[in-house]
C-alpha cells in the first residue's frame, strides 16, 4: 500500500509520487435514439407519478430530469474501468462496491438530490493481468450489476469484459507483439467477453497495435482535460522501431496535435470510422484511488438489467458517455424517407446514391451549452488514411433548456458516419463570482500536468480538500461538507479518503483544448457513431 505524508505542504507534492493513481497515468505497465416525449406528470426526483396528496399550492409540476426517462427505458450508466488493492489500485473490492452503490445512499442524496434516482448501474473490475477479484467474496451487489474483468497488455492495454479465465498477452513469455494482441481478442471471444482498446495515446501505455476485430475504445479515461497533450511522432517513430508498423488510423490520430491527448483519442475513433471499423464509444474512471467511481460515466441501452443486457448493450454499441452519472445525456435519432429509424451507435442502410435524412439530437441537463453533430466519410484504404480527413461539424446549436431538441437535414451516403456531441459551459451561470475570478489561474495551474508531473493537479485542488481527513477517511463527517468543495465519501474507510468533486470542479477538470489553447468549453457528452452502409 502506498505511504503518503501527513502534512498538507508535503500533500501538495504527492502527485509527484503518483499519490492520486489518478488512472491510466499510474497503470503498471437497433435504436438508440431520443424516446418518446416525457410525461409531463413524472416526478423530476424519482420519475413516478405523484399521488393524490400533492397540494393545491403546486399546480404546475417542475421538469422532468430527462435522464430519468432515458433509465425507465433500460439505458444505465456506469463505469468500466477499475483497480483494487489486489493489483495498484488502493482499496479493497468491498470499498470499490462500495463506492458505487454510495451515491443512492440517504446521506448523499440529501446533499445531492439532482442524484436522486441516477445512481451508478453498473461496473467492471479491471485488474491489471488478472481475474482474482472476480471471483472475491466481497465482489457482490444487490443494486449495481457486477461485470467481471481484466485489463490486458502492456504496454497497451484493453479493457476485457465478461470473461472467466485470464488472457494473457505474451503467452510465450518471449515479448508481446501483435500477433499476441490479436490473439487476445480472439481469445476474449471465445469466452463471450467484449475486448476494448484503453487510453489509447497515453503516452507511456499508447495502443498503436493493428487490431481491427475489438468491440469498443475507450475515449473519455479518468477526466477529459487530464490526459496531457497528445501522442507525439517522435514517440511513435521510437515505439514503431521496437514494435513495427503502427496502425494506419493510430497514425492518423497522431497527426492532430492540438485538441490535448482526449481530443486526440477521439480523432484516432474516428480514423477507425473513416476505415469502416465501427465500435462502441466508452469512457471509465480508471480508478485507483482519490476520485470517486462512476466519474465518467458511460451509459447503455441495456434490454435486461443484468450482465449480459449491459455486454449486449456495448455490442449493438448503443452507448454514449457522459460527465458524471448526473451531467449531460445525449440521443442523436436519423430518420430515412422511408420510414426507417436509427440512432446511436447503429448501422444505416442508405443507397448508393445517397439520401437526405432527418437528425434529430436530443440533449439533457446541458443547458448554456452547445451541441454538435460530427460526420466524415469513407477513407479508400490504409494508404488513403493519411491525408483523409476527419470529422468536420456538420450542425451547432446553443442548447437553451433543460431537455433540449434540435433537428437538421443531412444528405447520407455509404460509408459516412456521424456522431453527437454535447459541450458544457467551463463556468456556469450561477457560480460563485469568487470562485469563477479564479479558474483562469486554476486552468492555468493544471495546463503544466503531464504523465510525469501529478503535482500541479494537486496545487489545483488541494485548498478544496479536507487535508484532516485525506489520510484518515474515518474522519469523513457529512455534516462537515462544504458545496463548493470535494466532499468526503463515507464508503471509503481505507487508507487514503475518496472524494466526490463538486460539478464546477468536475467542470475544471474535463476543460475542452481547442487549437492547443484551453478553452471555455467542458466536454460533456459524447455518443458512438452511427456508420451508413450500403442498402441491400
Amino acid at each position: 500500500m502506498l505511504r503518503l505524508p501527513t502534512t498538507t505542504a508535503a500533500l501538495a507534492g504527492l502527485a509527484a509520487a503518483c499519490v492520486l493513481s489518478l488512472g491510466a497515468g499510474c497503470a503498471s505497465d437497433g435504436g438508440g435514439g431520443p424516446d418518446p416525449t416525457p410525461d409531463a406528470t413524472l416526478d423530476a426526483a424519482t420519475g413516478d407519478v405523484p399521488g393524490d396528496d400533492v397540494t393545491a399550492d403546486v399546480q404546475v409540476p417542475p421538469p422532468v430530469d430527462p435522464a430519468l426517462v432515458l433509465r425507465k427505458v433500460g439505458w444505465l450508466s456506469g463505469d468500466l474501468h477499475l483497480h483494487s488493492n489486489l493489483d495498484d489500485g488502493e482499496d479493497p473490492i468491498g470499498t470499490i462496491v462500495a463506492l458505487a452503490e454510495y451515491l443512492a445512499t440517504p446521506e448523499f442524496l440529501a446533499f445531492h438530490p439532482e442524484y436522486a434516482g441516477n445512481p451508478i448501474g453498473f461496473i467492471a473490475l479491471t485488474d491489471h493481468r488478472m481475474v482474482d477479484g472476480n471471483s472475491d467474496p466481497a465482489f457482490v451487489s444487490d443494486e449495481v450489476v457486477l461485470i467481471p474483468g481484466e485489463e490486458f497488455g502492456g504496454p497497451g492495454h484493453a479493457g476485457i469484459w465478461g470473461l472467466s479465465t485470464v488472457v494473457e498477452h505474451d503467452p510465450g513469455g518471449d515479448g508481446a507483439d501483435l500477433a499476441d494482441y490479436r490473439a487476445g481478442v480472439d481469445a476474449a471471444h471465445a469466452q463471450g467477453a467484449l475486448f476494448s482498446m484503453n487510453h489509447p495515446g497515453l503516452p507511456k501505455n499508447p495502443f498503436p497495435w493493428d487490431v481491427r476485430t475489438h468491440d469498443a475504445m475507450e475515449v473519455w479515461n479518468t477526466r477529459w482535460g487530464l490526459q496531457g497533450a497528445g501522442y507525439t511522432a517522435d514517440s511513435l517513430a521510437e515505439w514503431e522501431a521496437a514494435n513495427g508498423p503502427a496502425s494506419p488510423f493510430f497514425r492518423r490520430a497522431v497527426q492532430v496535435q492540438d485538441e490535448g491527448g482526449s481530443g486526440q483519442w477521439l480523432r484516432f475513433y474516428e480514423a477507425q470510422l473513416s476505415l469502416g471499423i465501427h465500435v462502441a464509444l466508452v469512457g471509465g474512471s480508471d480508478r485507483h484511488i482519490l476520485f470517486p467511481v462512476g466519474f465518467p460515466s458511460t451509459w447503455v441501452r441495456a434490454a435486461t438489467r443484468d450482465q449480459a443486457g449491459v455486454l449486449d448493450g456495448i455490442r449493438k454499441r448503443h452507448t454514449f458517455v457522459t460527465r458524471s452519472p448526473a451531467s449531460a445525456t445525449v440521443e442523436m435519432t436519423i430518420e430515412l424517407p422511408d420510414g426507417t429509424v436509427r440512432g446511436i451507435g447503429d448501422r444505416v442502410p442508405v443507397p448508393a446514391g445517397g439520401v437526405e435524412a432527418k437528425v434529430t439530437l436530443r440533449v439533457g441537463r446541458a443547458d448554456e451549452g452547445r451541441v454538435r453533430l460530427v460526420r466524415g466519410t469513407r477513407a479508400a484504404g490504409d494508404v488513403a488514411l493519411a491525408s483523409h480527413p476527419l470529422g468536420q461539424v456538420a450542425f451547432e446549436a446553443a442548447v437553451d433548456a433543460v431537455d433540449f431538441t434540435a433537428t437538421t437535414t443531412q444528405t447520407l451516403r455509404p460509408g459516412d458516419w456521424l456522431y453527437p456531441v454535447v459541450h458544457d459551459r467551463l463556468i456556469p451561470d450561477g457560480l460563485d463570482p469568487a470562485l469563477a475570478a479564479r479558474i483562469p489561474d486554476k486552468v492555468a495551474t493544471l495546463s503544466k500536468y503531464s504523465e510525469d508531473n501529478y503535482a500541479p493537479i494537486m496545487e489545483a485542488l488541494i485548498e478544496f480538500i479536507d487535508p484532516d481527513v485525506v489520510l484518515a477517511p474515518e474522519l469523513c463527517d457529512p455534516a462537515k461538507w462544504v458545496a463548493t468543495d470535494a466532499q468526503c465519501m463515507l464508503a471509503d474507510a481505507n487508507g487514503m479518503a475518496t472524494f466526490f468533486f463538486p460539478d464546477w470542479i468536475d467542470r475544471l477538470l474535463n476543460i475542452l483544448t481547442e487549437g492547443g489553447r484551453p478553452s471555455d468549453w467542458a466536454m460533456g457528452a459524447v455518443g458512438s457513431a452511427a456508420l451508413c452502409v450500403p442498402a441491400t
